[in-house]
């Protein structure tokens, strides 16, 4: 085999190379994230309240607590695609959370978090109390969105929270048009682990519906190390291929 021959094989296996490493193999994490099971499959709530409140899947606009007050009118947009969506609902103060825990196996080259959400503030002034996720503690009425780390207590707001992502309501009260977020995780992700995914909400005012549909973690890694290995295997494979030519 001719210098040329044996060069042009090398520039072929590198070439083949940096294509492998620039592979990038997308995995979702988050089950049942548009909820289209009709339940909370993959999910769990958890509950406090004064009187009744909850979260729940649905695929009605007009919902079971709020939407029998005969003095408003507390329909939402219903699902953003598909025919469910999540969603709060309550007829007295309380807190509620939505969430899921995931495990990133590994580190990652990227992670993004997205989810179509609106928050219908029937109080329509957002009230952040410094308590917190804390009904008791008046005025609170708002929604928020985080991660936490594995084992965080799924209400609090300060130790074991990693990032935060939400923190309000929509500016109308009613039937607000989901947005579209996305974020950029992977610095929170990045070496692996076991997270908590949270929605969340906080309500002693009035009715708050917090809507959530579409939510998706999805990480992607490069496996550099490997083709790096593989080149280098084939690099020297092709010298001493080389070198027998020459002695023979």
């Amino acid at each position: 085999m001719g210098k040329r021959n044996i060069w042009g094989a090398v520039c072929t296996c590198f070439a083949l190379t940096l294509c492998t490493s620039a592979f990038s193999a997308s995995i979702e994490l988050i089950t049942n994230g548009g909820f289209e099971t009709g339940d909370f499959t993959g999910w769990t709530t958890t509950e406090v309240s004064s009187n009744e409140g909850y979260f729940l899947v649905t695929d009605q606009t007009t919902l079971p607590l709020s939407g029998v007050d005969p003095t408003v009118n507390t329909a939402t947009v219903g699902a953003k695609s598909g025919s469910y969506y999540a969603v709060s609902d309550q007829n007295g103060p309380g807190k509620h959370t939505l969430s899921q825990t995931f495990t990133v196996s590994g580190a990652v080259s990227s992670a993004i978090l997205s989810f179509d959400m609106f928050v219908n503030n029937w109080f329509e002034t957002t009230q952040i109390n410094p308590a917190g996720l804390d009904h008791a503690a008046e005025p609170n009425q708002h929604a928020r969105v985080d991660i936490l780390a594995d084992g965080a207590d799924i209400f609090s707001t300060t130790t074991g929270v990693l990032d935060n992502y939400y923190l309000g309501a929509d500016v109308n009260k009613a039937s607000n048009p989901y947005t579209a977020y996305e974020f950029d995780i992977t610095s929170v992700v990045a070496l692996g682990g076991d997270f908590t995914l949270r929605f969340a909400e906080v309500d002693n005012q009035f009715y708050l519906n917090q809507g959530i549909d579409n939510v998706s973690i999805k990480v992607s890694s490069v496996p550099i190390p490997g083709a790096v290995w593989l080149f280098g295997t084939g690099l020297v494979g092709l010298i001493g291929l080389s070198r027998k030519k020459r002695a023979a």
